[in-house]
């Protein structure tokens, strides 16, 4: 399996149209999985059959928001770590410091340094037309 990428253009940043024309990679084919389909794949590859599979996935993707609201960050082993981050505004005074400062409440994933491993010597080609 290899990613593909199309040659496409744009124009150098605040320029318009009357600026340089430059070219770039874009990836293609970022079509998406869902669960049912990874437990199918998960089924063959194990001795669990599709729906321990989904039912224990689907478990987890139900634990891990609960578990961050908690105040946890959330590793998985050799796939990544999950967390929140808050978007605050400052205030002049500590006691004027309340949960209105927190404006927007962001959720990250690092991946780990496995995934990262295992994505380092993926094949990416041009896409066929």
């Amino acid at each position: 399996m290899a990613l593909k990428y199309k040659v496409v253009s744009t124009f150098s940043p605040g320029e318009g149209k009357e600026g340089k024309q430059l070219w770039f990679p874009k990836l293609t084919g970022s079509s998406q999985i869902n669960l049912r389909e990874i437990a199918k794949i998960l089924q063959k590859r194990s001795t669990a059959s599709e729906s321990d599979v989904y039912l224990i996935v689907k478990g987890l993707v139900d634990l891990i928001p609960e578990l961050l609201a908690d105040g946890y960050t959330v590793k998985l082993d050799e796939l990544g770590t999950f967390r929140l981050h808050a978007k605050v505004s400052t205030s002049s005074s500590p006691e004027s410091v309340s949960a209105k400062n927190i404006n927007n409440l962001r959720l990250s994933f690092r991946p780990d340094k496995y995934i990262k491993d295992e994505l380092r010597d993926i094949k990416i080609v041009p896409e066929r037309k």
